[in-house]
């Protein structure tokens, strides 16, 4: 959540702005909403990447460093979506290791 008196909405429009100079394609999109929210963490404080078994078809990608890991998260968790195949490097990293 924003701490020195932002605006969320003014932060969103920077942030898309930004975004368009990277991806041009995002030009023709505009924002319909802005929330601000607590970032989820896991509990031990480390990602929880993968299938979810007691909901099937959703799959999760909760880190904290979402900066550093979600590029690597992205590649690995889109591979298992579309293959089938769960990659070893995530094995310590399921949901199943988080108590509901």
């Amino acid at each position: 959540m924003p701490t020195g008196g932002e605006d969320p909405s003014e932060l969103a429009r920077l942030l898309h702005a930004s975004a368009r100079r990277v991806v041009p394609e995002l030009g023709s999109g505009h924002l319909t909403r802005t929330r601000v929210a607590n970032r989820p963490i896991p509990g031990d404080g480390f990602p929880s990447v993968g299938a979810v078994a007691s909901v099937p078809g959703y799959y999760e990608a909760v880190s904290h460093s979402g900066i550093t890991l979600g590029p690597v998260i992205g590649r690995l968790l889109a591979s298992e979506i579309l293959g089938g195949q769960r990659d070893e490097m995530l094995a310590d990293f399921r949901p199943e290791r988080c108590p509901l």
